[in-house]
């Protein structure tokens, strides 16, 4: 594969028929979301050496690694509680506290035919994002965890990374594996995914209202089924 790393400005577009999900959950840059917990440790301590010297200390407040993380990329937000459970056959059950889209599920799931059998001590869930994103350039983006975003949920949630590109596909549905016979919430804002682009250029998020006829076509422009296998290979040479 060869990453196009562009020079210009990175444009994400991010769209929403859902007037809430606007307004209090956006999609924004990773460095409005720094933890809460890392924001209440100290950028240093004093410590006591055996001669009883104090002597001053950096903590993690001061890790490179940490923030330059948090200064790229881009972060999605939940926009509403989520409460799933988890039994040790595999079956599994949720509630929202509000239905975003009524067309689709909030959350749906594939087979464990297509994953292989791999996976017998989890369970593989699709959270339905009512978000599609455009980016022009076709940049990749490194798609993940936030998992220093969630440090509460790591016991028994994995969220899947992978690399995606906004121009030839628009979805940012949140794949995820669940440990078997857990109950648990995710609440509103809890922020699941963030989202790196592959390049050093300037990345500008703009989110949108549209109107549902408009989110429809969205929708329809990137599940439109028009082959069984390699959908989106084939999507790739149509967008040529």
């Amino acid at each position: 594969m060869i990453f196009k790393f562009p020079k210009k400005k990175i444009v994400l577009e991010c769209f929403t028929h859902n007037a809430a999900v606007h307004k209090f959950f956006p999609i924004t840059a990773a460095r409005h979301h720094l933890p809460k917990w890392f924001k209440k440790i100290p950028q240093e301590i004093t410590i006591v050496d055996d001669n009883g010297i104090e002597y001053p200390q950096p903590t993690f407040r001061r890790c490179d690694g940490f923030t330059r993380l948090f200064n790229n990329g881009w972060v999605l937000p939940m926009w509403c509680d989520m409460k799933i459970e988890t039994d040790e056959d595999g079956a599994w059950k949720y509630r929202v506290s509000d239905i975003v889209d009524n067309t689709s599920p909030a959350i749906w799931t594939h087979s464990e035919a297509q994953l292989g059998n791999n996976f017998p001590d989890h369970i593989h869930l699709k959270i339905n994002v009512p978000w599609y994103i455009r980016e022009k350039t076709g940049v990749y983006f490194h798609y993940s965890q936030n998992t220093w975003g969630i440090k509460e949920h790591w016991d028994y949630l994995t969220v899947v990374p992978g690399l995606i590109n906004y121009k030839n596909q628009s979805a940012a549905h949140i794949n995820m594996f669940l440990k078997r016979g857990i109950k648990f919430i995710i609440e509103h804002n809890t922020p699941l995914v963030h989202c790196i682009p592959l390049s050093e250029s300037k990345l500008e998020i703009k989110n949108y209202l549209v109107t549902q006829q408009e989110y429809k076509q969205l929708h329809s422009e990137n599940t439109f089924m028009f082959s069984f296998l390699g959908r989106y290979k084939k999507m790739l040479k149509l967008n040529e």
